[in-house]
């Protein structure tokens, strides 16, 4: 039936061609995302953790760790639509309140780096913890150096589960794979 239509014929072709050059590309982009993508500085002390919006179960789990662990004394939290979300989740982990501050006006990895500093700079910190996903972790130490370089900067990674270890999980792989292109677009963009 599809010699009647050479046409589709041909397109279907060069539609197979391209879905197999995309896998071949998302494979490695994929299997190698621990390796290209994250980044991990620990500190024993830090004036401030700095946990990233955009997600709101993990991050929190790692900021709380971090603050039981005597890492800083306060906690501040960066970006829209989670933001007080996370605030509570902290406060219910046990954070005293009055030692968590935030903004929520931001809306990229950028404005996370421009607000916090004009929110945090009175209090003069010299070392930050970043708290964020593991895949977001080399471009928001790249941006936060760049916005803020006179700060140290520690980035302490969050994964779901023991994933980091192992392979990525299938529900990962979305977010990796736009990880890649936000790193284009920053590249672009930023430099």
């Amino acid at each position: 039936m599809l010699h009647r239509f050479p046409r589709l014929m041909h397109a279907l072709a060069w539609l197979g061609l391209a879905a197999l050059v995309a896998v071949m590309i998302a494979v490695p982009l994929v299997r190698y995302a621990k390796r290209w993508l994250a980044t991990e500085i620990d500190f024993d002390h830090a004036d401030v953790i700095l946990v990233l919006g955009g997600e709101s179960g993990q991050r929190v789990f790692g900021a709380v760790d971090l603050y039981r662990a005597g890492v800083a004394p306060r906690v501040f939290v960066s970006g829209s639509g989670d933001c007080t979300l996370i605030v509570h989740r902290l406060v219910l982990a046990g954070i005293p309140r009055d030692k968590i501050d935030y903004e929520c006006k931001s809306n990229n990895t950028a404005e996370n780096a421009e607000y916090s500093k004009a929110a945090l700079a009175a209090s003069a910190p010299h070392r930050i913890m970043l708290v964020t996903s593991w895949y977001h972790s080399a471009r928001a130490l790249n941006v936060f150096r760049e916005v803020w370089p006179e700060v140290e900067w520690g980035v302490h990674c969050v994964h779901p589960g023991d994933t980091l270890h192992r392979y990525i999980g299938i529900n990962e792989a979305g977010a990796v794979m736009s990880e890649y292109v936000k790193n284009v677009w920053y590249w672009v963009r930023y430099r």
